[in-house]
């Protein structure tokens, strides 16, 4: 038997994606089997339930990414992050429409959103070491990252096979990073 807390949020995540954010906590609770009262015993507010789903979906999210591969080459690294990210929003739909979904609609707080970011903090200090090593065109790292996470959006939404998701990695990868020789000159 699942957890009551575990439940609630999973029940969320269904409603969310079907019905949309604005499903009533009573609706939510009855997915989970449990009472409304029940439901703001673990989550005092609908914010507070909101910024709940937000905070299960980016962790998925991280441990989908997993660990980074420090010896790799930046671009592979990058490439492996892409991969994994776009194999759990294809392997769980739901769970990517609804974390665009509070995202984009600014429904998470601003602690929560702080929280979720410090998950991804592997790979903004990735972004940010390659900007340091002149690897990428001058943008700032917020556009750059950014740039990063909607082109792998854009490639979810548009059910690119495996392949055509490497081709638009290499679109991405083309577009953000310095030609070698230009890179080179830049560190110098």
């Amino acid at each position: 038997m699942r957890h009551k807390p575990e439940a609630i949020i999973d029940a969320a995540i269904l409603l969310f994606d079907r019905d949309g954010i604005g499903i009533s906590t009573a609706k939510v609770a009855a997915a989970a089997g449990v009472s409304n009262g029940t439901l703001f015993n673990y989550f005092s507010s609908k914010q507070i339930l909101l910024d709940a789903v937000y905070l299960q979906l980016t962790d998925e999210l991280a441990a989908a990414l997993g660990e980074f591969a420090h010896d790799a080459a930046p671009r592979e690294q990058f490439f492996a992050a892409w991969r994994r990210w776009l194999e759990w929003a294809k392997g769980s739909p739901e769970h990517h429409r609804v974390k665009l979904l509070l995202k984009g609609a600014a429904l998470v707080s601003p602690q929560a959103q702080q929280v979720a970011d410090a998950h991804f903090g592997a790979l903004y200090n990735l972004l940010a070491e390659c900007s340091r090593a002149n690897l990428f065109v001058d943008l700032p790292n917020e556009y750059l990252a950014e740039t990063f996470i909607r082109q792998l959006e854009l490639s979810v939404d548009s059910a690119l096979t495996p392949e055509q998701g490497d081709r638009a990695f290499a679109v991405l990868w083309n577009g953000i990073t310095l030609p070698a020789s230009q890179a080179t000159h830049a560190r110098n």
